[in-house]
């Protein structure tokens, strides 16, 4: 199985952390495979790179942090053992060494980075920040042998941004770099950029525009690509599109969906600012309409509660109609560890990135419409209809191959 890169951006967060110590963890036999879809019989078909075949790196805003972010998610959060950070403590600083300077500029005010004098470079034009960007990839994959680098976008979520026309065609999209016109581009455009012009798949975990530019997915056609995104699905909205087509199903009609969401940590705070609240908003909203059919009264209100850290707690409330036009409601509550929940589905998706290059695919992986909010190229909002990508992608691959593999079981 051929090396492969990790390349995070916000290496030095809670996620990207988390991310690290969980691959590192299996390698070392320090845990086992719980929360991956990758390690179910559903995939086992699918000939894919282990986690001891990933190495890992990243862009940050901060020069430091990854090693006190991971010892905060165990001492702070109880996310983690702090046993477990403790052996892991070496593989951590190797990563962190391989941290270098990201781009801010248009990420909002809430991404401010604050320790990034002497760190990030400073008055550079885009053009020279995309080729610094792609050197980085380019000495990430050569240095350390690798046959191929997953760009990952783990960082904090960006402002709504409209797009325009320069946003819809690759040609104008390049001008608009050449031009310098910052205010036209956010950081998730730009990493993006940086990684397919240079060849390298990207996955937009985060709800920030990314790839959902149609420049960007006309750059990944252009360099035969695969991309996916946007907003990992890993709390109440994938409850949502469990449920909901429950409720088509039986014929029993929403009139009403009120989610309430409170968190802490990096992301509750990032959040907390309307403008960057707006785009979170837009991804957790759009999934009922297209899993019911139609668009009941419904409502998302997310909260920052500091003291929370890495948890979060959503609390849903569904008022229906059913026979005789008796109206009933189901409550439910959600409660988890945020990156602990989403960490898994990280893994899971370079995983099955980098097999999808290797077999020479490009553009929105489709089938992996589940592991997200508002999946690329799919409108299809039922989680079960979703999976069913899935498991067909693997079914026509199994075809063509008669190699599977072992899959470790949860204790």
């Amino acid at each position: 199985m051929p090396k492969v890169g990790v390349w995070l951006i916000g290496a030095q967060g809670s996620l990207a952390a988390t991310v690290i110590l969980g691959a590192r963890a299996l390698v070392r036999g320090l845990a086992t495979g719980g929360g991956l879809v990758t390690e179910t019989r559903e995939l086992a078909a699918l000939p894919l790179a282990a986690p001891g075949d990933l190495t890992f790196g990243g862009w940050d805003i901060a020069p430091t942090g990854l090693v006190d972010r991971a010892r905060a998610l165990a001492r702070e959060d109880s996310a983690v053992p702090e046993s477990l950070v403790a052996q892991l403590e070496v593989d951590l600083r190797a990563v962190a060494a391989r941290v270098r300077p990201g781009f801010a500029d248009g990420g909002g005010p809430a991404n401010r980075p604050s320790r990034r004098r002497g760190f990030m470079p400073r008055d550079e034009a885009l053009s020279a920040t995309i080729e610094r960007l792609g050197d980085d990839l380019a000495a990430f994959r050569r240095d350390n042998g690798l046959e191929t680098v997953i760009v990952v976008n783990v960082a904090s979520t960006e402002p709504s941004r409209a797009l325009s026309g320069e946003h819809h065609r690759l040609d104008r999209f390049q001008r608009v770099i050449q031009e310098n016109r910052r205010a036209l581009v956010t950081p998730s455009m730009v990493y993006a950029y940086a990684a397919l012009e240079r060849g390298f798949p990207y996955v937009n975990f985060t709800p920030s525009v990314s790839v959902a530019v149609p420049a960007l997915q006309e750059l990944a056609l252009k360099h035969n690509v695969p991309i996916c995104g946007n907003d990992g699905k890993t709390g109440e909205t994938l409850v949502k599109t469990v449920l909901a087509p429950m409720f088509r199903a039986r014929n029993l009609e929403v009139l009403s969906w009120e989610g309430f969401n409170i968190l802490g940590g990096g992301d509750g705070r990032v959040l907390d600012d309307p403008r960057h609240k707006r785009t979170k908003l837009r991804s957790k909203g759009g999934v009922l309409a297209g899993a019911l059919g139609y668009a009941p009264h419904a409502g998302v209100r997310i909260e920052y509660v500091p003291s929370l850290g890495n948890w979060k707690t959503a609390w849903d409330f569904v008022h229906f109609r059913g026979f005789l036009g008796t109206k009933m409601s189901m409550q439910f509550v959600w409660q988890g560890c945020d990156s602990i929940l989403a960490a898994p589905l990280v893994l899971d998706l370079i995983r099955l990135t980098e097999f999808a290059q290797r077999k020479g695919e490009a553009g929105p992986m489709t089938h992996l419409a589940s592991f997200f909010k508002d999946p690329l190229g799919v409108t299809e909002h039922s989680f079960a209809e979703q999976f069913r990508l899935l498991t067909d992608y693997v079914a026509r691959h199994a075809r063509n191959g008669r190699a599977t593999r072992k899959v470790s079981r949860p204790r």
